[in-house]
């Protein structure tokens, strides 16, 4: 039972990292590993807690040192946060964050050509 519960756990984190930050990797821990910073780090944590659980569930003996109730509630942490992130979102974020940086350098431009056109005295 506990086998199975975890490797589900794992499997719908997996999908949900996929899903909302197009992360790819084999197992969980490869999908953390490229998610980064791009997850807070309770979250972060809280997905170790279950990537660590993995190969402790394949042992029979191991598998009682798994505290099943405090992976679960780390399950539902991480996916309520995964259900909040949009990827549109997140693209528009990105686009108007270059887009802010190349309006920042073309005033900075036009200013900079004013100023030496006035130092020069042609205008």
């Amino acid at each position: 039972m506990r086998h199975s519960s975890v490797q589900a756990m794992a499997k719908g984190i997996m999908t949900q990292l996929d899903e909302r930050l197009g992360v790819g990797g084999k197992d969980l821990n490869a999908k953390l590993r490229r998610a980064g910073r791009l997850l807070p780090r309770h979250v972060r944590k809280d997905a170790h807690l279950i990537a660590d659980a993995l190969p402790l569930v394949e042992n029979p003996k191991l598998m009682r040192q798994v505290d099943l109730p405090r992976l679960e509630a780390a399950e539902r942490r991480i996916m309520a946060h995964l259900k909040t992130i949009d990827r549109a979102d997140r693209r528009w974020g990105a686009f108007l964050g270059i887009m802010g940086g190349v309006s920042f350098s073309l005033i900075a431009l036009f200013t900079l050509l004013v100023v030496m056109l006035v130092w020069r005295g042609l205008v």
